[in-house]
């Protein structure tokens, strides 16, 4: 019984191989394999995954945080910084001062590896995606300054 489910698998993987069809892209025509669905140029980006913890990882591929995004960018659809900038836009220059976009993610204020919560919403805020990568950026710049001890200065 054994070598005939190797067999079958064998046979399986030839055929998949060996049989071709359309990419399931709207009107794509590229033929690929039976058992795949996406063409290499249409295959569906990975998961959001996130380099600093696996905790956050958990958290992020959770319906509950699906859902919990969903709500938080349906009840506030602007970026919160795009709306902070503008109304700074009065008191100094700002390359994008009175530009306001629509949110595209939901960002956690204190991180989860700081200690955030996860799903309370006082924790979080609608970001674009300039936004967020800017805050990001700057996120990961602080992570990997070096530390250092500030001392006084002794007196005698």
């Amino acid at each position: 019984m054994d070598q005939v489910t190797q067999l079958t698998t064998v046979v399986q993987q030839t055929l998949a191989t060996m049989i071709k069809k359309y990419c399931s892209h709207s009107g794509c025509k590229r033929l690929i394999d039976f058992n795949k669905r996406y063409c290499d140029k249409h295959k569906p980006k990975q998961q959001h995954t996130s380099s600093t913890s696996d905790y956050a990882n958990m958290i992020h591929g959770s319906n509950k945080w699906r859902r919990t995004s969903l709500l938080y960018r349906e009840a506030h659809p602007i970026c919160e910084a795009c709306l902070k900038a503008s109304k700074r836009a009065g008191k100094r220059a700002d390359k994008r001062a009175g530009m306001i976009n629509l949110a595209t993610s939901v960002d956690h204020i204190k991180s989860l590896a700081d200690g955030g919560s996860a799903y309370d919403w006082n924790n979080l805020q609608s970001l674009c995606d300039y936004h967020h990568s800017l805050k990001s950026q700057q996120e990961r710049e602080q992570k990997n300054k070096p530390y250092r001890l500030v001392t006084k200065p002794r007196t005698i």
